[in-house]
């Protein structure tokens, strides 16, 4: 059985030599009361942040020979417990190993059938951050200006999608052509490169009156360049900073952050495992929009099982997928 550990911590940008794929015996079946077999793992930005000496201590760090882990979707093969049976899908934090035992603690049931992959996406820890961030914590509505950063993302494509369905005008930004399509594809008709070297001007021409919301995900000179177009009493959700993720000091505010206290703006932090508690309420709303169509969702699924992680979040902190990135195993 394979399992993937980190070899040690990267002090600077990730690369294939910080993991180790390590060769181990199988748990055997007696060993917990459910055994799960791993089918995909979810590929995330806040992987990077859990390999920080310090800080994010929302999460636990990982360190030399760590196992690292995910969420992830795993078929049942062995189960003791009456709720389960093999066959079942489980989803849940999940160590990054191809044969798991589990106490069965915080798994989801998902429905039979095909992997359910909605489960790691729109249904799934990505689709309930976005959730949280627009639809509990901003509550964006008919009168918001919402700018909506790398939303060719995984979470930014959810978030956009629930500001636009509450009448807010929503400005998207993407880093590639396809992503642009893409986003154009599924009705956006403002999209922007937050790498352009005239970001500040074209954003500034398409909100003259200003921001009212901020639903950061990349930090960094873009985030800088949103501020100066937040109205006062707008609010900043702070979802995260894929572009300083790989830098010695990763939370550095932007030079300008003061500028959001003189305008009265309001900055809201926040991470998912804090609000699990809402996380029935999220599939009563979601659960129709995925069900009925409504919602758009992609996949970026990498294939090669474990071995095929490194890259992928590699690839990912340097914003190489479209979509949701997983890993088939």
């Amino acid at each position: 059985m394979q399992q993937l550990r980190l070899r040690r911590r990267p002090s600077g940008p990730l690369s294939a030599e910080h993991f180790a794929l390590i060769e181990t015996d199988a748990p055997r079946a007696d060993q917990a009361p459910l055994q799960l077999q791993l089918r995909y793992i979810s590929v995330d930005p806040y992987m990077r942040t859990r390999m920080q000496p310090s800080g994010y201590d929302y999460i636990s760090r990982w360190g030399r020979d760590s196992l690292l882990s995910g969420y992830g979707i795993a078929e049942v093969i062995a189960s003791c417990l009456p709720d389960w049976s093999p066959g079942d899908w489980a989803v849940g934090h999940l160590p990054m190993q191809e044969v798991i035992a589990h106490e069965g603690t915080g798994l989801r049931h998902a429905p039979p059938g095909d992997p359910p992959l909605s489960w790691l996406h729109p249904l799934g820890m990505t689709g309930f951050t976005a959730w949280l961030g627009m639809s509990y914590l901003a509550r964006s509505g008919p009168g918001d200006t919402v700018l909506v950063s790398a939303a060719a993302g995984a979470v930014g494509s959810i978030a956009a999608q629930l500001a636009r369905d509450t009448g807010a005008r929503v400005i998207v930004t993407a880093g590639r052509k396809d992503k642009h399509d893409w986003l154009q594809s599924i009705g956006f008709s403002t999209v922007l490169d937050h790498h352009a070297p005239d970001f500040a001007s074209r954003l500034q021409q398409a909100v003259p009156e200003g921001l009212t919301l901020d639903f950061e995900n990349v930090g960094g000179e873009a985030f800088a360049t949103a501020i100066e177009q937040m109205r006062p009493g707008g609010r900043v959700v702070l979802c995260g900073l894929i572009s300083q993720y790989q830098q010695a000091q990763p939370r550095n505010a932007p030079a300008n952050i003061s500028r959001l206290s003189e305008r009265g703006v309001a900055i809201i932090p926040f991470v998912s495992p804090n609000h699990e508690a809402h996380f029935p309420r999220f599939l009563d709303e979601m659960m129709p929009t995925v069900t009925n169509g409504r919602l758009h969702w992609r996949l970026d699924i990498v294939h090669g099982g474990l071995a095929a992680v490194p890259g992928a979040l590699v690839g990912l902190l340097a914003g190489d997928n479209l979509g949701k990135r997983l890993v088939a195993l």
